[in-house]
C-alpha cells in the first residue's frame, strides 16, 4: 500500500497535473471566433458597368480602292536620265515625272529627215525622166497616125511612158511615206518627258535614274481620290443594304474609323460564293488614304437577346485562363472566369460569366487583386 501511495504521489499525480496544465485547465479560456483579415485597398482603377446592346456591328473584310488609277509608262525605250518624284508625292496634271534619254529618238528623227531629202531627189529625177519620155510618147503618137512609125515602135515608146509615169507616182508615194515616218519619229520626242495624266499621288515607283524604260513597262502608279472600300457581303444582307446607307469603315493602318456611304451594289448575288459586292465612299476628311489598304466594313446586325460586351482592356489572361475583375456589391474585387465570343471593333461578346448591370475593371487590371477593396 505504501508503495502504491509513493507511486501515486510522486509519479502519477505529477504527470496528471502536468497534463492538466498543458491542456490549459489552470488558465482562463478565450472564446473562439473568426478573426477578420484586414483587406487591401487598391486605387487607380477605372470601373464601368458592362456594356449591354441589342445590336452589334459585324466586321467584314474590305479593301480601299481609288476613284482613278493609272500605270504611268512611256512609248520610247531609253535610259531614265531624270526623275522628279518619289513615292507619296502629290503631283499636278501635266507635271513632268521622268525624262528618258532622247538621243536614240533624235537619231531616228535625223534618219527620217535624210530619207525625205533622198525621196525628194528621187522624185525630181523621176519627174525629169517622165517629162522626157512623155514628149517622145506624144511625138510617136502623132507619127503613128501619119504612118511614119510602125505599131511595134509605138508600143515600145508607150511602154516606156507608162513605166516612167509609174516611177513618178512611186517617187511621190516615197515622199509621203518618208514624211509620215518623220512626223512619227518627231512625235516620239514628246514622249521622252513622261507627264502625269491627272492630279493625284504617286503610290508606287518602279524605276530610278539610270534604269532602262521600255514601252509597256510601268514606271510608276498614280492614283487619285475620292477613295472607296470594296467588300463582299453574305446574301443575308442583300435586301437590307441599299445604296445611300451609311456604314462605318475601320482602316487598320491609320487606326481610325470613318463614316462611309454605300454608292454601289451588285444587282445580284453570286451563285457560287453566295455573296454580293458593295462599294462605300469614305468621308476621309483629309486622311492619308491609299489604294490597297486593308479595311473592315461594319454592318449593324440586330440580335434577339441583349448581349454583354466588354472592352479588350478589361480582359485578364493567364495561360489558358480568361477572366475579368468584377466589383462585388461590397466594393471588393473578384476574379471571374468568362467565355468570350466574337470581337466587335475593340469589344468582345461575353457568352458566359457576366450579367447585365455588373461592374468590372476596364483599366488598371494589373493592380487588381482577389478580395481587395476599391479605394478612391
Amino acid at each position: 500500500m505504501k508503495t502504491f501511495a509513493k507511486y501515486f504521489f510522486f509519479l502519477f499525480l505529477p504527470i496528471f497535473v502536468i497534463i492538466l496544465w498543458l491542456s490549459g485547465f489552470f488558465h482562463s479560456k478565450i472564446k473562439a471566433e473568426e478573426v477578420e483579415r484586414e483587406k487591401k485597398v487598391v486605387t487607380g482603377l477605372v470601373i464601368k458597368p458592362v456594356k449591354v446592346v441589342k445590336e452589334i456591328p459585324v466586321p467584314y473584310t474590305a479593301i480601299v480602292v481609288p476613284e482613278d488609277q493609272a500605270e504611268i509608262s512611256t512609248r520610247v525605250m531609253g535610259y531614265v536620265v531624270k526623275e522628279f518624284v518619289k513615292e507619296g508625292d502629290k503631283v499636278k496634271k501635266g507635271q513632268t515625272l521622268f525624262v528618258i534619254d532622247p538621243r536614240d529618238v533624235k537619231a531616228q528623227t535625223e534618219i527620217m529627215k535624210q530619207r525625205i531629202e533622198q525621196a525628194r531627189k528621187n522624185y525630181l529625177a523621176a519627174k525629169a525622166h517622165y517629162e522626157a519620155v512623155k514628149k517622145t510618147y506624144e511625138r510617136f503618137k502623132k507619127l503613128l497616125k501619119e504612118g511614119a512609125v510602125t505599131q511595134h515602135e509605138y508600143d515600145q515608146v508607150e511602154a516606156q511612158y507608162k513605166a516612167a509615169k509609174a516611177q513618178l507616182e512611186a517617187a511621190k508615194a516615197e515622199i509621203r511615206v518618208a514624211t509620215e515616218a518623220y512626223r512619227a519619229a518627231t512625235s516620239q520626242l514628246s514622249y521622252v518627258e513622261v507627264k502625269a495624266p491627272f492630279e493625284g499621288y504617286i503610290v508606287q515607283k518602279f524605276v530610278d535614274k539610270g534604269d532602262i524604260a521600255a514601252p509597256g513597262r510601268p514606271l510608276a502608279i498614280l492614283e487619285k481620290g475620292p477613295y472607296k472600300v470594296e467588300s463582299f457581303l453574305p446574301e443575308k444582307y442583300f435586301h437590307k443594304i441599299k445604296e445611300g446607307d451609311t456604314v462605318e469603315v475601320y482602316i487598320e493602318l491609320l487606326n481610325r474609323t470613318f463614316p462611309a456611304k454605300i454608292v454601289e451594289k451588285e444587282a445580284a448575288v453570286n451563285p457560287q460564293t453566295r455573296t454580293f459586292k458593295v462599294k462605300a465612299l469614305i468621308q476621309n476628311n483629309g486622311a492619308k488614304l491609299r489604294g490597297g489598304l486593308f479595311a473592315k466594313l461594319y454592318v449593324i446586325e440586330k440580335i434577339p437577346e441583349k448581349t454583354v460586351l466588354i472592352p479588350e482592356s478589361a480582359i485578364y489572361k493567364r495561360w489558358d485562363f480568361t477572366g475579368v475583375w468584377v466589383v462585388k456589391p461590397d466594393g471588393t474585387l473578384e476574379l471571374r472566369l468568362v467565355r468570350l465570343g466574337r470581337e466587335f471593333n475593340g469589344y468582345y461578346e461575353v457568352l458566359a460569366g457576366l450579367s447585365p448591370g455588373e461592374k468590372i475593371v476596364v483599366e488598371g487590371i494589373e493592380k487588381a487583386c482577389d478580395g481587395c477593396k476599391i479605394g478612391g
